[in-house]
């Protein structure tokens, strides 16, 4: 009768709000609730962001933190002498995600209000949706509760029995009675060796996400500096189109306007892309930011089954995540502002304002360099660059050089006197049709307002 009264004691008066442990140096907050001092420093560096004011656990009283730091909270004499009359008991609490009773809890996540045995933690780590970025899970001190296990997993064909060995030929963990009944002539080895295996695995994994990591800040710093040219570029060509418009009267205002619509169409079509790209980085860098974060919080003796699985189903993620942000062509557009000349002429003043010329490219980012571009993407860049106007103008070059070429034949074999006057004429002729189409395709686009003067 007097331990059940000494227990609702603990539990009433000397549990932590916190680490649900007994109190380890209790200190009195305003609110006058009280909480371990190791608690309390963890609970104010996850939950507040100035370090100055944070939340009580048990009311939710905004409590201030005196200037000399946590250190200055008043200790709680009145629950130290009744611990020290009582004596402090640990703390022995069931995981809230396995609940297997003969399995001690370690850790406990204070955003999810949950005590995690050792084996659970790591998925909860890994797949948990948290609030913060990095998990807020602290280790409960729970005296000595060491376990040998490797993992927390029986046979599914001996269900008495634990997992002991692991068969490299069919890449699953047995015991001992499988290995004799199933696994005769199969390779096994101790689950011990495998998972010591499996812990040097993880490291490399672990130098690869740092790597990827690296590249992806690295792709996301060049992107960055894309868009900011982009712009850059957009503005400057705005700048000359404008100030071409002002020298002229207001007629040749509208057109500049008109172009300046142009270039910002253009510039919100690609920008687009480069936005959803970036989106799509980021979110793979937070992926392998949180993969690289659980590697290194990894402790000795954490390796266990769960944790390979469990990483395992994440590296799934982290290769279909990559697939989609690897080989990305990102297509650009720069565009050059070529102003033209005004004219005036017998009270007609002649404007060509210019055109703006556009050059299309690609960049292709977290390339593979086992990859080599293909000949259809090559003859789409060659297509692009080939259009209706130059190649107008290069036919009309090639009639004018053969009808030249032809003259200066007739010329050197055959006697002036004996070249026929019609071939003459016409080829003259067809020299001069040629040369006032160039002429009237350039001046295609040049505006001519009458002025009265």
């Amino acid at each position: 009768m007097e331990e059940e009264k000494i227990e609702r004691l603990r539990v009433r008066i000397l549990q932590c709000p916190i680490c649900m442990d007994e109190y380890k140096d209790p200190r009195i907050l305003t609110c006058h609730h009280s909480v371990c001092m190791g608690c309390l420093e963890d609970f104010i560096r996850s939950s507040s962001s100035t370090g100055r004011v944070f939340r009580c656990p048990s009311c939710r009283a905004e409590v201030c933190v005196p200037r000399g730091g946590v250190k200055d909270f008043p200790p709680n004499f009145y629950i130290n002498c009744i611990q020290d009359e009582i004596g402090a008991k640990p703390y022995f609490g069931i995981c809230d995600i396995c609940n297997k009773d003969w399995l001690v809890s370690q850790y406990r996540c204070v955003e999810c209000d949950l005590d995690i045995c050792r084996f659970c933690v790591h998925e909860h780590r890994l797949f948990k949706e948290h609030t913060s970025r990095k998990p807020n899970i602290i280790r409960i001190e729970t005296g000595n509760t060491s376990l040998p296990l490797a993992s927390k997993r029986t046979c599914e064909h001996h269900p008495d029995e634990t997992l002991q060995l692991y068969c490299c030929t069919c890449s699953i963990p047995v015991c001992i009675t499988c290995v004799c009944d199933f696994h005769k002539k199969h390779e096994t080895l101790p689950l011990v060796k495998k998972l010591n295996s499996a812990a040097k695995q993880l490291q490399s994994e672990h130098d690869q996400i740092q790597a990827d990591l690296i590249q992806v800040n690295k792709t996301l710093s060049d992107l960055d500096n894309l868009e900011a040219t982009m712009n850059t570029n957009s503005d400057e060509v705005i700048t000359e189109i404008r100030h071409q418009a002002r020298s002229i009267i207001l007629a040749i205002d509208k057109m500049a306007e008109a172009r300046v619509q142009q270039v910002v169409e253009y510039k919100n079509k690609i920008n687009p892309d480069v936005h959803a790209y970036k989106k799509e980085l980021k979110h793979f860098s937070d992926i392998l930011q949180k993969g690289g974060t659980f590697l290194e919080d990894i402790q000795e003796g954490d390796v266990s089954l769960e944790l390979v699985d469990a990483f395992q189903k994440y590296k799934t993620g982290v290769d279909v995540t990559r697939k989609s942000v690897c080989n990305k062509e990102i297509y650009q557009k720069y565009f050059s502002f070529r102003p033209g000349k005004s004219v005036e002429r017998f009270g007609f003043y002649g404007v060509h304002f210019g055109y703006c010329h556009t050059d299309h490219s690609s960049a292709v980012f977290l390339a593979d360099s086992s990859k080599r571009r293909k000949v259809r993407d090559i003859c789409k860049l060659v297509l692009e660059k080939i259009t209706l106007g130059r190649l107008v103008s290069l036919l009309m070059v090639c009639f004018v050089l053969i009808g030249i070429f032809k003259l200066a034949w007739t010329f050197v074999n055959n006697d002036f006197e004996q070249f026929p006057l019609e071939t003459f004429v016409g080829l003259i002729f067809i020299i001069y049709i040629l040369t006032a189409a160039i002429f009237a395709y350039r001046k295609s686009s040049i505006k001519v307002v009458e002025i009265r003067k």
